[in-house]
């Protein structure tokens, strides 16, 4: 009886492990061919950052009609100084009035989140006129773009103070 329970539990767990291992070996086939989402995905990086930069430097001119073009009509905002959220229209405002004389953008990182959706952060250091206030700001970014009328736009918009 025990020869009979030996041989049955062997039957039965020969074909489990032969299961088992299958999904393992798709898996390793699957990583092995490029997606078709990780060979687009530079490509994505390189024109969010770009974007980016453009954005930047079209709000350093006080630009505040070719800003307007980077951004989505319900496009909200959050910067370091705390006052909270902010609309497209009072960012808008803001651009003729700023105050920064220069700017450093780093350590990009893009992420996908779906096809119309991507997750951009990077550091940003802001120098200011020499006077009483600080000189120079340093802040952690992240934007959400999304893929509207065939252009990437910026949706959202959040500062963190580097300290």
């Amino acid at each position: 009886m025990r020869n009979w329970i030996l041989c049955a539990s062997i039957a039965l767990a020969l074909p489990c492990h032969a299961f088992a291992q299958q999904p393992g070996a798709a898996d390793k086939a699957g990583r092995s061919a490029p997606s078709q989402t990780s060979a687009d995905h530079p490509k994505l990086a390189d024109v969010l950052e770009a974007r980016v930069r453009a954005a930047w430097a079209t709000f350093k001119k006080r630009d505040a009609n070719g800003y307007a073009e980077f951004l989505t009509d319900d496009f909200q905002a959050v910067e370091a100084d705390g006052d909270g959220e902010r609309s497209k229209s009072h960012i808008l405002r803001e651009v003729e009035h700023s105050m920064y004389t220069d700017y450093l953008l780093q350590l990009f990182q893009v992420q996908q989140l779906g096809p119309n959706y991507a997750f951009v952060t990077y550091e940003s250091t802001l120098q200011f006129p020499q006077g009483p206030a600080t000189r120079y700001r340093r802040v952690f970014i992240g934007e959400l773009w999304t893929l509207r009328d065939g252009q990437w736009k910026m949706m959202r918009y959040q500062e963190t103070p580097v300290r």
